[in-house]
């Protein structure tokens, strides 16, 4: 028997349907085939069907499992550390002295050739040793001006305590500019002085002028009334203490004198009312001046004026 190729298309779809029917396989979106359909239409709807299921199984995507990016790991933080900031050792010396002020002969005192002073400096025990009588002053260098090399401390001098510390000089017979360097030195030997070291020596400083023995001074006399009484004006030798006054009349409130080389305090005595006027600092304390041979200094005005004698500097 013949068979035509309808038949055999037919047939195969049968046998496709028989396998379908095994499968537990669920195909969706086919449509029915009617059963009265003609063949030519089954075998069409056979091979749309097997069109699908290939194109199917071709199809279905494969599911990619996305790769996790990691998730970086938390740093934990590190808390700062606070280095603290080094602060300066205070320096410390045992013996260490420092500078505090002339008492006597400030820098540039003029005083003739050969004139005899007293130095005088005030000096404070900045270190952590106490000072004796063991304890030297000594020349180091500069002009000696007569000065012994070495002289005794006055007393005990304790740290943070302040000393006067005072040697006789003569100035140079020839004129100029005269400085002597000092020190101390302790008990063991060890020399030492001011500055952040303890290593530098404090001074006295002369200027010596032979040329004119004497200067002028002028000023005023500002007495707190209308009319000035008669007063008398003292001027004082700051190195020695020497005195030299002079009368000033009754309403006369200027005056103009000669006096040797050096330097002074300036003050005034009323008699009648027991009043001293002086020329003085801002902390009314007496101000020193000096006279220089053939020169005028100006401006020497007495103007506080108090029941008490004014106080020197330092005193």
């Amino acid at each position: 028997m013949k068979v035509t190729t309808t038949q055999l298309v037919l047939l195969i779809g049968i046998l496709f349907l028989a396998m379908l029917a095994c499968l537990p396989i669920a195909l969706v979106g086919l449509e029915r085939v009617p059963s009265n359909a003609p063949a030519t239409q089954m075998a069409a709807t056979v091979e749309a069907m097997l069109t699908q299921s290939a194109v199917a199984s071709q199809s279905v995507p494969t599911q990619s499992v996305p790769t996790q990016t990691p998730v970086p790991a938390t740093a934990t933080p590190i808390p700062p550390t606070n280095t603290p900031i080094p602060t300066a050792t205070p320096i410390s010396y045992c013996n260490w002295l420092k500078f505090v002020d002339d008492v006597t002969v400030p820098d540039g005192s003029v005083f003739a050739p050969g004139e005899t002073f007293t130095k005088t400096w005030r000096l404070k025990n900045v270190g952590t040793c106490a000072w004796t009588t063991d304890t030297k002053l000594i020349f180091v260098s500069g002009a000696q001006m007569s000065g012994p090399s070495v002289a005794a401390l006055p007393g005990y001098v304790a740290p943070g305590q302040m000393v006067d510390v005072s040697v006789t000089l003569t100035a140079p017979s020839r004129p100029g500019r005269f400085v002597g360097y000092w020190m101390l030195r302790s008990p063991d030997g060890i020399v030492f002085g001011t500055g952040v070291k303890a290593d530098t020596a404090f001074f006295v400083d002369i200027d010596v002028n032979e040329a004119l023995p004497y200067g002028t001074v002028t000023g005023s006399i500002c007495y707190p009334s209308d009319v000035n009484p008669p007063v008398t004006l003292y001027f004082q030798k700051v190195n020695t203490g020497e005195l030299t006054q002079f009368s000033i009349p009754q309403a006369k409130n200027e005056f103009s004198v000669l006096l040797p080389n050096g330097r002074y305090y300036a003050y005034a005595w009323s008699i009648d009312f027991q009043l001293e006027g002086a020329y003085v600092n801002p902390d009314l304390t007496l101000k020193s001046f000096l006279v220089r041979g053939g020169e005028t200094t100006s401006g020497i005005h007495l103007c506080d004026w108090n029941f008490n004698h004014h106080a020197a500097r330092g005193e």
